[in-house]
């Protein structure tokens, strides 16, 4: 998913929706997006995947994920701050909300445009469906 929506960052905008957050994950969520403000959400979103099956079993999940955020160099008192703020706990159910508006159950679920992609997919498929709808907006935007 990643290399295909690299492929095309100039012409796709990958947006991510939380649907179902325990309290650990929902932490998780809330330090990747307080990593936004120093630039670094998707290292942070890229470390969660990779260090899960450590930091969704420790006994304090933010001290855990503080502990690899660091190696990334982020400012460590500035995310805790953040997440204890909970500034990001609005953003988070509001994310979960719409998640559910657009009856999203399962990870991954892709939109290109309004084609919903359920599942893990090749690259080739996600390709083929951003191919498709790229030129379908070109040929919108051509005839209007």
């Amino acid at each position: 998913m990643e290399r295909a929506f690299k492929r095309y960052e100039k012409d796709v905008q990958l947006v991510l929706y939380p649907f179902a957050l325990n309290n650990r994950s929902e932490i998780a969520v809330q330090l990747a997006l307080c990593a936004g403000e120093q630039g670094k959400f998707w290292d942070v979103h890229k470390m969660l995947y990779k260090q899960q099956d450590r930091w969704s079993k420790a006994s304090n999940t933010l001290d855990a994920l503080l502990k690899y955020s660091g190696a990334l160099g982020l400012d460590n008192e500035a995310l805790e701050a953040c997440v204890d703020s909970g500034k990001m706990k609005s953003l988070v159910k509001a994310d979960q909300e719409y998640a559910r508006s657009l009856q999203v159950r399962s990870t991954p679920t892709l939109f290109v445009n309004n084609r919903r992609i359920v599942g893990a997919q090749s690259e080739a498929d996600i390709v083929r469906t951003i191919r498709q709808e790229l030129a379908r907006v070109r040929r919108a935007q051509q005839q209007g």
